[in-house]
Formats: C-alpha cells, structure tokens, sequence
C-alpha cells in the first residue's frame, strides 16, 4: 500500500505534526486532516473513511503522556483503481 502521508493531529482535525512521503502542498493535507472528522459517523468507531480519491485510516496515539482523546495518528493513501 502506497502512503502518502502521516500525521497527528488533533480530535478536530488540526495538525500537530505532518510528514509527506510525496509532493503534496500544505493546503492540501491541512484541508483533509480538517475533513476527517467531519466524515466520520458519529457513535460508531470508524478506523478509516474514503472518499474517490483518497482513504484516511487512523489509529489511537500511544503514548501515554499525551491522552488519546486529544489526538489520533491518520494515514493519507490513495484510493487505486479496480
């Protein structure tokens, strides 16, 4: 599977930190690190979300000095044709 990017960011979206793995602009990973959770159902506990072009996974941050309901790791990875 092919990553595009990976960062931590905040239960609302904002990124406290990023990194790319390919040429993608600020604008671009801020915009969609800001829509996950709007795209997520809300009382069910989604791991990913995909849209037609990309799919955003995301896991529990594990480190323990830092509460997990503050911030979440999300995976950018395209979506590949069939």
């Amino acid at each position: 599977m092919v990553l595009l990017a990976a960062a931590v960011c905040t239960k609302a979206g904002k990124a406290i930190v990023s990194r790319q793995f390919v040429e993608m602009t600020r604008t671009r990973i801020e915009g969609l690190l800001a829509a996950f959770p709007k795209l997520m159902n809300t009382g069910k506990q989604h791991t990913f979300v995909e849209t037609e072009s990309i799919r955003m996974s995301s896991v529990p941050f594990p480190y323990p000095f830092i509460p997990s309901s503050l911030c979440q790791v999300v995976f950018l990875s395209p979506v590949l044709p069939v």
